[in-house]
């Protein structure tokens, strides 16, 4: 696509981005890229993934549009429902991760 034909400026995802949220590392990302199976666009030594690629690489790998986007569809709500006791401070302290001098 040519740059005049762009409707609207789209948002770029850096590789450390893509990488964080596929949860694999940034020379794979840059090798998805080189192979044309992740679209990019190569700045310098820098790639930027299109939003919009992005998305649809995940398609095409069979996500729908509610697992890229969960909850996008779903109302908000001012008090979600409560299930169990209400949290209490002891139940705030589990799962603190405390560094040690």
């Amino acid at each position: 696509m040519r740059f005049e034909q762009l409707t609207e400026f789209e948002r770029f995802l850096s590789v450390t981005a893509v990488a964080a949220i596929l949860g694999i590392s940034r020379p794979t990302v840059h090798a998805l890229v080189r192979r044309g199976e992740l679209p990019g666009i190569w700045v310098g030594q820098i790639v930027r993934i299109p939003a919009t690629g992005f998305e649809g690489y995940l398609r095409s790998r069979g996500l729908t549009r509610e697992q890229i986007y969960p909850g996008a569809g779903s109302p908000a709500t001012a008090n979600p429902p409560q299930e169990g006791p209400a949290p209490t401070a002891e139940r705030h302290v589990v799962g603190v991760i405390t560094r040690w001098p």
